[in-house]
């Protein structure tokens, strides 16, 4: 029996991702030209919010921005499946047999003949290996078992490159470890309001709490941008296909005054609003090459994140978001024609699927 595919997915966008300018994905024809692009995001948003529980209540209000770009890589080849097709059932299927046929070739120059029919005790072997060689380190043990996880995944899955078979119009671009990056973060926020204090509730206090970030990135998040983005670039439509944004948090300063004392945290990091994540996935799923748009978001969830005090918050963020699609200096890119790109071919199955169909929807399968 096939393992489902959505078992793969996290493996999928760390370890594909950064094998992809080094594997082919099948056949024995090169890859084309590797090619570099720039996605750059710039976010603005200006709220206002109440919140009330019984007799407790807050005013808050918010300005923040956030500035980042990010280079991703494409091996040059053109596709005839889009790896971020709008079908959910169809992406997966295809993420998967791409995942599978990068796990192909991984097996391949591990040495590993992929039709031995000991492959999944050879592969259980060399994970324990791997393992042992990570002495305790625990981004050693996470990436290995990342790896092995692509690899079981590429040994279970059934051959279906008859999904990418027809004329090639797809290229897909990932991002890679050190890859060239920015981010600036901006971060203000206040509320004042009255809390209650007392077995009943009924001992009302006066407070303050503000934040104020402007922060540049850490070296986490300057990694998980690099690692995160997944764009696919329709050559025939000259749009692109984008796969969950990230965003990055503002680092600042947490000031809380109550009870005539002010307690002071430095370093902390500053909730990005709920909604702002869905708008701009949504703006920038399917787009042009460069976009603007604007919207007002309801803010129905706390501006600080802090969900423990119950009650009800209302109000709203007017918002902003540019995007832009470039080479690496920043310039527009022009149409790909993709007559001039060659196919890239992939292994022919041993029995052609009669449909290009999608296998049935996973009943606890969420939307990418």
């Amino acid at each position: 029996m096939s393992t489902p595919p959505f078992r793969w997915f996290a493996a999928f966008t760390t370890t594909a991702a950064a094998a992809l300018c080094a594997l082919a994905v099948s056949g024995s024809a090169s890859a084309g030209v590797p090619v570099d692009r720039k996605l750059s995001v710039h976010i603005t948003v200006d709220g206002k919010q109440d919140w009330k529980n019984v007799l407790q209540w807050s005013k808050a209000t918010t300005t923040q921005s956030y500035d980042f770009s990010t280079v991703l890589r494409s091996d040059g080849r053109l596709f005839a499946a889009n790896l971020l097709d709008p079908d959910v059932n169809m992406r997966m299927a295809i993420k998967t047999e791409y995942l599978r046929q990068q796990g192909m070739a991984r097996l391949k120059a591990m040495g590993v003949d992929p039709k031995s029919p000991t492959l999944m005790q050879d592969l259980s072997t060399k994970a324990q290996k791997a393992n042992y060689d990570c002495k305790g380190e625990s981004i050693c043990l996470s990436n290995t078992g990342t790896k092995f996880a692509e690899l079981m995944a590429a040994a279970v899955e059934p051959d279906n490159s008859a999904l990418f078979e027809g004329d090639p119009r797809y290229q897909f671009f990932f991002g890679f470890p050190s890859c060239a990056n920015t981010i600036h973060a901006r971060h203000q926020y206040s509320a004042t309001g009255e809390t209650a204090y007392g077995r009943k509730k009924d001992h009302i206090y006066p407070f303050a709490l503000t934040y104020s970030g402007d922060s540049t990135g850490t070296p986490d998040e300057k990694q998980s941008m690099c690692l995160f983005f997944t764009v696919v670039v329709d050559t025939l439509e000259n749009k692109m296909f984008v796969e969950n944004v990230y965003l990055p948090a503002a680092w600042g300063k947490v000031s809380r005054t109550e009870f005539e004392k002010t307690r002071v945290e430095d370093n902390k990091e500053l909730a990005v609003p709920g909604p702002l994540q869905g708008f701009v996935n949504e703006n920038m799923r399917h787009s042009n090459f460069t976009g603007d748009t604007s919207g007002v978001l309801k803010l129905n969830l706390p501006l600080d994140g802090n969900a423990t005090v119950l009650g009800a918050w209302t109000g709203e963020a007017k918002t902003t978001l540019k995007w832009a699609w470039t080479d690496v200096n920043g310039n527009p890119v022009g149409p790909t024609p993709a007559a001039a790109a060659k196919p890239a071919p992939v292994a022919a199955p041993a029995k052609p699927a009669e449909t290009r169909s999608a296998p049935a929807k996973p009943a606890a399968q969420k939307k990418n």
